[in-house]
């Protein structure tokens, strides 16, 4: 059944440190800056729809070519890729100063502090946008191979409730977050967890693509 491992994948690719510590490092730099907690709030409404959306459009785009050619050529490509990025991962965890990453770019970084330190409605969106995108090589395997699976299953029509259930799930983690680290010592409390357990994520997100895809294999053959 494809809708547990939708949900259950969605789920777990939402853990990943890209967009979480971002958040978090963001929602203190407000305090920072003494924004009221209203600014607060809608900072972090905006930059959690703008990640939904991009990352929608990046799936729709995948989902669309997908369903348009014979998928199991491709699909066996997807599934070997997504195998090297939880290989990645494993990297991550251990080497993480490694040359070869697959971490944000310290200048697409810079770029988003530039937008974020605005603190605006029209920051939080071009934030969004800019994490949705760049954060693709950190945990966008498990969202490929998720695509693969719906894809060699139906069409681009019967495959769309899936990709918005999958979409949903990703930013669910991001709302509590959100929610709750609008006030400063909770803030504080899940930055300090970050630091802490951070780097943990990478090990789940890469058992998690592994499995995925030899699941695709399987699938396919």
């Amino acid at each position: 059944p494809i809708l547990p491992v939708v949900i259950g994948a969605g789920f777990i690719d939402s853990f990943n440190p890209c967009a979480i510590s971002l958040l978090l490092i963001y929602i203190s730099m407000m305090f920072t800056l003494e924004k009221s907690r209203k600014e607060i709030f809608l900072f972090g409404l905006y930059y959690v729809i703008s990640i939904y959306m991009t990352y929608l459009l990046i799936g729709l785009g995948l989902l669309r070519a997908g369903t348009a050619f014979t998928y199991n050529p491709i699909s066996k490509v997807v599934a070997i890729v997504v195998i090297f990025f939880g290989i990645m991962n494993i990297k991550e965890y251990f080497w993480p100063g490694s040359k070869f990453t697959i971490r944000i770019p310290l200048r697409v970084r810079g770029l988003v502090s530039k937008y974020a330190y605005q603190a605006t409605i029209a920051s939080a969106i071009i934030v969004g946008a800019l994490i949705g995108i760049y954060e693709f090589p950190c945990s966008g395997a498990i969202y490929l191979g998720i695509v693969s699976l719906i894809s060699s299953k139906g069409t681009f029509w019967t495959g769309l409730p899936y990709l918005l259930i999958y979409n949903f799930m990703f930013v669910l983690p991001l709302i509590v977050i959100f929610v709750l680290a609008t006030n400063k010592i909770t803030t504080e409390k899940f930055i300090n967890f970050q630091e802490k357990h951070g780097r943990k994520l990478h090990l789940v997100l890469a058992v998690t693509m592994i499995i995925l895809g030899v699941l695709i294999l399987k699938v396919v053959f």
